[in-house]
């Protein structure tokens, strides 16, 4: 009996423990940056910004990627800003959808938890792609601003997000800046075979004036050797590897944030 009973203790032991660092995973996880990120850099005012200055406007532009070989993913390359809490993300998004490429605006909270997507439109490999993010201080609020230039392509969405009050009415503030590629797919050969993608003329205001951000860079899923890379104050790349053998861990499918960047969410 007394084997018994320890093999029980044991058991509860174990499911407890396993438990707790299940939770744990998932209070560290519930803010950005947040599990399916790959390759990502963070742009922070060079000044410091203690007294938590706002970026008033962001802009940068890029070239729409090619097609992957295998067409069954969804991911995208994106930029956006957000809040010195890392809860609340304001993003124009360009992802493969598995059969095409479009574009639309999204807004993501953490708590509680909103997402909240714009009209999208079709894109196209090749075409150039521009988005902006400008502070309505008047409303508190931002206007995403997303247009693809690309002649005969022309299309733009305008989507104004307004910015969270804490309890206390105090309005949050987007202090930093992300430009990240999101979403692992089971193989490599389903990301495109670029290798490369690179926002150009991004410019970035805190307070109504530009200031270089001071970048760094990083990953939270290391897949297909996604890194990301400041080339200068106004160039951010992205590379990773389409040809690299192996498979994704399907675990951590299950752990990315639910309703982000989700086709199947939009209007």
């Amino acid at each position: 009996k007394s084997v018994s009973r320890f093999i029980v203790v044991m058991v509860l032991t174990s499911w407890y423990v396993g438990l707790a660092i299940a939770f744990s995973i998932k209070t560290i996880r519930s803010q950005d940056p947040a599990d399916g990120w790959l390759g990502y850099a963070v742009g922070t005012n060079p000044d410091g910004n203690t007294d938590e200055t706002p970026i008033t406007f962001i802009e940068a532009t890029w070239i729409n990627l090619q097609e992957p070989e295998l067409k069954t993913c969804f991911y995208s390359p994106w930029f956006g800003i957000e809040t010195s809490d890392n809860l609340n993300l304001i993003q124009p998004v360009n992802p493969w959808t598995g059969n095409q490429w479009e574009m639309y605006n999204e807004y993501f909270q953490w708590k509680p938890v909103h997402n909240e997507n714009s009209k999208s439109h079709v894109t196209y490999p090749g075409d150039v792609l521009y988005g902006s993010i400008k502070f309505n201080a008047d409303e508190y609020t931002y206007t995403i601003h997303h247009a693809d230039l690309t002649a005969g392509h022309e299309w733009s969405v305008d989507t104004t997000i307004p910015v969270q009050q804490l309890d206390n009415g105090t309005y949050k503030a987007y202090t930093m800046t992300y430009f990240v590629f999101e979403k692992e797919c089971e193989e490599c050969r389903a990301y495109p075979p670029d290798n490369l993608v690179t926002f150009y003329n991004v410019s970035v205001f805190w307070g109504n004036e530009k200031k270089s951000p001071s970048w760094t860079t990083s990953y939270v899923e290391d897949v297909c050797n996604f890194r990301a890379h400041a080339a200068n104050e106004s160039t951010i790349t992205i590379t990773w590897d389409s040809t690299a053998k192996g498979e994704r861990n399907n675990a951590t499918k299950n752990r990315e944030r639910l309703g982000h960047m989700n086709h199947f969410n939009r209007p």
